[in-house]
């Protein structure tokens, strides 16, 4: 498993590089050094969603939520901040609170109670952005206090703090995944999870804690999502479920799971951006942008459908 996974975070790597140069050769502006902070900057929240997705598409689940949520931490936290004078760090810490129970909540319908994850995200798409505009009233917060406006537009040592963010989380997460028990019984779950039951993993426990990171996940996005916007809403993250889920299968994460890499959905993430990156330098209209990145993610669970077919004939 170690060297399929490999190969595919190459593959993702490679085709970064690829992208990289045909940009270069499209843009005069692409290879520049502010353009390419830019990317990674703007890949940083779309990267800290793939991050926790890739846990539970490892495990062969899905979670369609990750920007409903990611809006609901934001919103609260934002509202919290503005309108109630609660300390930004103690708000904070409730938007991860609260991505740490919706986890928790997800986790336990799916794995105690047995319900798809594709059916309890997709009712938490609508269900957790809904509560977002409910509980902040529907307005908007702008205006983020200290120290936001640091974690947003920051730097330390030259590097933009959204970049500092994101590379420790994945420092993190890799490390979780290839060193820890929770690690290991995530790709055991998704290679084969009755086997793993069988073992002696106790499945349902692993399976909340999978989500419970997928939670936490959006809960960072959010606060480096509002402190860039240097605002709040109920409308932040629209449509990141899909580009969360694009980066994770373009790094080579089977839908299928039990085989990925969180290293691949990084490069993922920063494919996707560079994709739309450069079709802007290029002034290629948003509406084709939304088309080229939907065959994108077409083209790539093809590939991945194509691969899993090519491994079971072996």
């Amino acid at each position: 498993m170690k060297s399929i996974t490999r190969q595919e975070w190459y593959g993702a790597l490679v085709a970064v590089m690829v992208l990289g140069l045909l940009l270069t050769f499209a843009s005069p502006y692409f290879l520049t050094t502010g353009n390419l902070s830019n990317i990674l900057v703007q890949a940083s929240v779309i990267a800290l969603l793939a991050g926790g997705q890739t846990f539970v598409i490892l495990t062969g689940g899905v979670d369609l939520a990750v920007g409903a949520l990611t809006a609901l931490a934001g919103a609260v936290a934002g509202h919290m901040m503005i309108k109630l004078g609660v300390d930004p760090y103690v708000a904070i810490a409730a938007a991860l609170a609260i991505g740490a129970a919706v986890g928790v909540f997800n986790g336990y319908l799916v794995a105690f109670v047995g319900i798809p994850s594709f059916i309890v995200t997709l009712g938490g798409l609508t269900l957790w952005r809904g509560l977002a505009f409910e509980s902040t009233g529907g307005f908007d917060n702008s205006g983020m206090p200290d120290p936001l406006p640091f974690i947003g537009y920051g730097q330390l040592l030259g590097v933009p703090m959204p970049i500092w963010i994101t590379g420790i989380f994945f420092v993190v997460m890799a490390f979780v995944l290839s060193s820890t028990k929770l690690g290991r019984y995530v790709y055991a779950m998704g290679s084969n999870e009755m086997g793993a039951r069988q073992v002696g993993i106790n499945i349902r426990w692993y399976k909340l804690g999978v989500y419970v990171v997928s939670g936490l996940s959006c809960a960072i996005g959010a606060v480096v999502l509002m402190a860039r916007m240097d605002s709040s809403s109920g409308k932040m993250a629209q449509m990141f479920e899909l580009d969360a889920i694009a980066a994770v299968i373009l790094g080579g994460t089977s839908l299928f799971g039990g085989r990925g890499s969180i290293w691949g959905s990084l490069l993922g993430a920063v494919l996707i951006t560079m994709i739309r990156n450069g079709m802007n330098l290029m002034e290629i209209s948003q509406f084709k942008q939304m088309m080229a990145i939907g065959a994108v993610v077409i083209v790539a669970v093809w590939i991945d459908v194509l691969r899993r077919q090519h491994l079971l004939k072996r």
